[in-house]
């Protein structure tokens, strides 16, 4: 698939800066949101203003890269829990078809035993009045 790069005007810390990317305006304007998000919130804390502008970006890096792995571990743990109820659901599927085998199987045999019990008791009877074919 060929994508076209879009071009788009975003605002980060009062700032108008131009992105170009492949994926949708939309989504860049989400990101530079999020950035710009995490820029005010660092300008709250006190000590961060204190710092020089190498450091302030550097701190800013680290929280962004903080939430992406914090992100990263919630969704490696649902995965790890999707997966095991993906398991738990596929052994229980297993199991029912088993079962459900088994259902058929004793159905299939109870009804043998009925024709048996049908021929037996005809027997019986032909039996006790004497009647045999």
């Amino acid at each position: 698939m060929n994508k076209s790069k879009k071009m788009m005007e975003v605002i980060i810390d009062g700032k108008v800066y131009t992105l170009a990317g492949e994926e949708s305006e939309e989504y860049m304007q989400r990101v530079a949101s999020y950035v710009n998000s995490k820029i005010q919130e660092m300008k709250n804390m006190p000590s961060y203003k204190k710092l020089n502008k190498d450091l302030q970006g550097i701190l800013l890096a680290l929280n962004i890269s903080d939430d992406l792995y914090k992100t990263k571990e919630v969704l490696k743990m649902a995965k790890e829990e999707y997966d095991k109820k993906d398991q738990t659901i596929y052994t229980m599927t297993q199991q029912i078809s088993s079962e459900k085998l088994q259902a058929e199987t004793a159905k299939k045999l109870a009804e043998e035993y009925r024709q048996k019990i049908t021929e037996l008791q005809k027997r019986i009877i032909e039996l006790e009045t004497g009647v045999e074919k």
